[in-house]
């Protein structure tokens, strides 16, 4: 029986190991980012994109040509970005590395990708 348990205890900490999520550092992601890729459902989509992200958690856009500023936050691998007179976004970070940034979204049903580039 305490052969049973003990087997049982190491299955448990397996399935929360793998159910756990990946925090971010915030500060991994402040400075400026362009789009190299903007994929949809796998295909490119041809859309264009750069952020700026600021230590005091404000950013500016030029999303698909459209300018916005706002605020931002990440909690755990959510990126959020809250736009001036516009709704809350939140998005997946699939990969916050170095100069690499990728983040997945559902917009219209559809999942789109973008992949960015930090700039020097």
């Amino acid at each position: 029986m305490k052969k049973l348990s003990v087997i049982a205890l190491i299955a448990v900490a397996f399935m929360a190991e793998s159910c756990s999520t990946t925090n971010y550092n915030e500060r991994a992601i402040i400075g400026r980012w362009f789009s190299q890729a903007w994929q949809r459902e796998g295909a490119e989509t041809g859309l264009t994109a750069w952020f700026e992200f600021n230590e005091d958690k404000t950013y500016r856009a030029v999303i698909a040509r459209t300018k916005e500023q706002g605020t931002w936050w990440i909690d755990g691998y959510k990126l959020y970005t809250h736009a001036e007179g516009q709704e809350e976004i939140v998005v997946k970070i699939e990969r916050l590395e170095g100069s690499i940034l990728e983040i997945g979204m559902n917009r219209g049903g559809q999942y789109e990708q973008v992949v960015f580039s930090k700039a020097n």
